[in-house]
C-alpha cells in the first residue's frame, strides 16, 4: 500500500518536523561527503549503516563534560532543544522514521540517530519537487550540456574547448546536435540542427528539468536576470553590513583592553626620570589614543546596525514580493525595486507557491518572522544566547540571536529557490493532469531488450568491420564460402558493453527476434572451448523494428533508433 507523505507530515507537529529535517539534513551532508571522497580516490570502506548514524543527544546532559552534537547545537539555535527531546525522538520512531541505537561513554550512553527508508522518502517528498510527467528526448546531463554548447557558440571562441565528453560522444553526436572539431583541434560545436532541438523542446526540459537554467536560443525571457542582480545586491549589501560590524565590535573590544592597562612604572626603574615621564606620556597618549579607537568603533557599528536594521527588512520583503508577483503573474524586477525603495514597517503577507520544497521552511520561517516574540534560547546564566541553528553561512553573527535572525532566513530561503529562475520554472511547468502518462503498449520491448535489439540491427551495415569474421580469420580454419555464412553480430562481452540487462538476450530469443550461431565450429584449434556464442539479429527481429518503429521513439525517446530503410525503386528486386 502506497505511503500517504501527505498526511504523514501533517501528523508531525512543526517541532517534530524541525527535528526530523535536522537529522534528514545530516544524514544528506554524510552521504555527499562519501561520494566527493570517493570521486577524489579516498574510499571509505564502513558500511553506510555506520556512517550515516548520527549522535543525537546524551543521557544523562552533561555537556561541560561531553559537549553538544551537531543537532543539538541546531536544535538549541532554534529554541527547540529542551527536556522534551527526549519525547520528540520518541514520536519520531514511532512513526519509523527514524532508528535510535545506543553507544556507551564514560559519562552514560550517547543516544544515535538514524533515517530509515521511509523517513528519507518522505523528507524527499518534502523537500523536492514534484518529478514532471513531461517526457523529453535528452536525459539531464546531455540536456545540460546542450545548452552549455549553445552558450559556448557565442563565446570568444565559438566552442566548448573540452578534450572529450562521454556525454556529448554517446548522447548528442549520433542525433546530429553536436560535432567534434576534429582529431587535430579538440572541443565540440553545436549543430543547427542543435540549436534547433533546444529551441523546439525549451519549456519541456523547463518542466522535466527546472534546476536546469537552459538557455532559449528564441529569445524568450521567462526570470529577467535584472531580478537576480536587485536580489543579490540586497543580499550582498546586508551581508557586508553585518560582518562589517562585527569587525568593528572586535576592534572595539581590543581597543578597550587596551585602554583599560595600566602602566608598569617597575620596568623602567632605571632609566631615570626624565626617560620615566617620557614613558609615562607616551603611555597616556597610545591610551588616549586606543579609547578614541574604541569609540569610533562602536559608533560606526551603531550606525551599521541602524541601517541593517532598515535593509534586511527590505531584502526580506523584496523576496516576499518576488514570489507572490511570480505566483500572480506579475513582473518581479517592479516588484522587488518597490520593496527595494521603501521603508519597511511590516512584511508583505507570504503567497504559498503550491509547492512543498518551498512552502513547507518557507511558511515556517514566516510564522517565526511574525511572532511578537522571537524564540530564545536561555543558559543558566540567564543570558539569552543562540548557537548556529542556521548555520554560520546562512545567518550573519550580529544577527544571530537578534529579531533579525529569522527575518534573513525566510530571506535566504526564498533567495535560493528564486535564483536563476528556478522557482519561474517550476511555477510555469506544464500540469500533470494534462500529461497523462501513457501506457506501453502489449507487444513491445522494454527498454533494455530494445537497446540491445537497435544495436544487433545497426552492426548488420555494410560499412562497418565484421568483427566476428575478423577473429574467424585470425584463429580459424574456415573457407571463404564458410566465412561468407557468418552472420554480423555481437559476442558476449559486446552484448554486456550494449546492454546489462541479463535477461535482454533471453528476451530476443524467445520472441524470434534474435539467435545465437556457435562459431566454435570454424575455429580449428579450439582457443574458445566448445562454446563460442555470437547472437544476431533474425527478419523477424528487423520486421517488428519496422513494424514498431512510431511507438518505440514515442515511449523511448533516448534510445536512436536506426534510420528507415528506403523503398525499393520499380522493377527492382
Amino acid at each position: 500500500m502506497a505511503t500517504d507523505y501527505a498526511e504523514l507530515w501533517k501528523a508531525l507537529n512543526p517541532r517534530q518536523q524541525f527535528y526530523l529535517t535536522t537529522i534528514f539534513e545530516e544524514d544528506q551532508g554524510r552521504e555527499a561527503a562519501q561520494r566527493a571522497a570517493g570521486a577524489s580516490g579516498n574510499w571509505n570502506r564502513l558500511p553506510a549503516s555506520e556512517w550515516r548514524t548520527i549522535d543525537a543527544y546524551h543521557e544523562p546532559a552533561v555537556p561541560d563534560l561531553v559537549g553538544r552534537t551537531e543537532l543539538q547545537l541546531r536544535w538549541r539555535g532554534a529554541g527547540h532543544h529542551d527536556q522534551g527531546t527526549g519525547s520528540t525522538i520518541k514520536v519520531l520512531v514511532s512513526h519509523d522514521l527514524i532508528t535510535l541505537s545506543d553507544r556507551a561513554t564514560p559519562f552514560g550512553l550517547m543516544r544515535q540517530a538514524a533515517m530509515t527508508k521511509q523517513g528519507r522518502a518522505l523528507m524527499r517528498w518534502v523537500t523536492k519537487p514534484r518529478a514532471s510527467r513531461v517526457r523529453v528526448p535528452l536525459k539531464e546531463r546531455a540536456a545540460e550540456v546542450l545548452g552549455q554548447l549553445y552558450k559556448a557558440s557565442s563565446s570568444r571562441k565559438g566552442y566548448l574547448d573540452w578534450a572529450r565528453s562521454p556525454t556529448i560522444d554517446k548522447e548528442l553526436i549520433p542525433r546530429g546536435l553536436a560535432r567534434s572539431r576534429g582529431a587535430y583541434q579538440p572541443g565540440f560545436e553545436v549543430t543547427e540542427e542543435g540549436v534547433a532541438h533546444l529551441a523546439a523542446h525549451h519549456a519541456a526540459y523547463a518542466a522535466a528539468y527546472p534546476k536546469l537554467n537552459l538557455p532559449d536560443p528564441s529569445g524568450g525571457v521567462g526570470w529577467p536576470k535584472e531580478a537576480d542582480r536587485l536580489l543579490d545586491r540586497l543580499r550582498g549589501e546586508c551581508w557586508s553590513l553585518a560582518h562589517a560590524a562585527e569587525s568593528a565590535k572586535e576592534k572595539a573590544q581590543e581597543e578597550r583592553t587596551r585602554a583599560d592597562g595600566e602602566f608598569k612604572e617597575e620596568f623602567h626603574r632605571q632609566t631615570g626620570q626624565l626617560a620615566l615621564a617620557m614613558y609615562r606620556e607616551v603611555f597616556e597618549l597610545k591610551r588616549d589614543h586606543a579609547k578614541a579607537l574604541a569609540n569610533t568603533y562602536d559608533s560606526y557599528r551603531e550606525q551599521m546596525h541602524a541601517v541593517l536594521k532598515e535593509r534586511l527588512p527590505q531584502y526580506t520583503a523584496a523576496t516576499l514580493a518576488a514570489v507572490t508577483a511570480l505566483v500572480e503573474g506579475a513582473d518581479p524586477v517592479a516588484a522587488i525595486r518597490a520593496q527595494a525603495a521603501a521603508t519597511v514597517a511590516e512584511l508583505p503577507a507570504y503567497t504559498p507557491t503550491g509547492l512543498v520544497a518551498v512552502d513547507v521552511e518557507g511558511e515556517r520561517l514566516y510564522a517565526e518572522c511574525q511572532r511578537k516574540r522571537p524564540r530564545r534560547v536561555t543558559t543558566r546564566k540567564g543570558k539569552a544566547k543562540a548557537a548556529a541553528g542556521l548555520g554560520t553561512e546562512a545567518v550573519p553573527s550580529p544577527a544571530r540571536g537578534t529579531a533579525l535572525e529569522q527575518p534573513w532566513a525566510l530571506a535566504v530561503h526564498l533567495h535560493r529557490a528564486l535564483r536563476d529562475g528556478y522557482l519561474y520554472r517550476l511555477l510555469n511547468a506544464p500540469p500533470e493532469g494534462e500529461q497523462p502518462r501513457k501506457r506501453r503498449p502489449a507487444g513491445l520491448l522494454d527498454k533494455p531488450a530494445l537497446r540491445l535489439l537497435v544495436a544487433l540491427v545497426a552492426i548488420e551495415n555494410p560499412r562497418r568491420a565484421h568483427h566476428a569474421r575478423t577473429e574467424i580469420e585470425r584463429y580459424g580454419q574456415a573457407t571463404k564460402e564458410e566465412l561468407a555464412t557468418i552472420p554480423r553480430g555481437l559476442m558476449a562481452y559486446e552484448v554486456k558493453q550494449t546492454t546489462r540487462s541479463e535477461k535482454a538476450p533471453g528476451i530476443l530469443i524467445e520472441r524470434g527476434l534474435a539467435e545465437y550461431t556457435n562459431l566454435v565450429r570454424f575455429d580449428g584449434f579450439g582457443h574458445y572451448g566448445d562454446n563460442w556464442p555470437l547472437l544476431h539479429v533474425t527478419q523477424a527481429g528487423r520486421e517488428h523494428l519496422v513494424e514498431h518503429r512510431d511507438a518505440y521513439a514515442e515511449f523511448h525517446p533516448d534510445i536512436r533508433l536506426p534510420a528507415p530503410s528506403a523503398p525499393a525503386a520499380d522493377g527492382t528486386a
